[in-house]
């Protein structure tokens, strides 16, 4: 299982980050999703780099087989953010909690 499996559709987002985390962080996120944007937040004011893609800007048929093939890769339904940390851990959902001790 990994990151890597997934064929990414759209315009990913890259973000530089100040801080010097080792974690690789990509994020799937909706445009309009409030914990979304907490997500990016979070991570901004920290310092964190990351990647992120909003699948809401995504064709209709790209959304809903990106979705599919991360139910399938990594075996739940996603909840966004969806946090892939190291291109194989995942997080789904808001939780900074969880984040903090999965990117240090």
């Amino acid at each position: 299982m990994s990151l890597d499996s997934l064929k990414i559709p759209g315009n990913v987002v890259v973000v530089d980050g100040s801080n010097p985390q080792t974690a690789n962080i990509f994020v799937f996120t909706l445009s309009t999703c409030m914990w979304c944007k907490l997500g990016k937040k979070w991570l901004n004011e920290r310092g964190y780099g990351y990647s992120y893609l909003d699948i809401d800007k995504l064709p209709v048929n790209e959304k809903n087989e990106l979705k599919k093939d991360i139910e399938e890769l990594f075996g739940i339904k996603p909840r966004f953010p969806f946090f892939v940390i190291n291109k194989s851990e995942f997080i789904s959902g808001y939780e900074p909690d969880i984040w903090t001790e999965k990117i240090l």
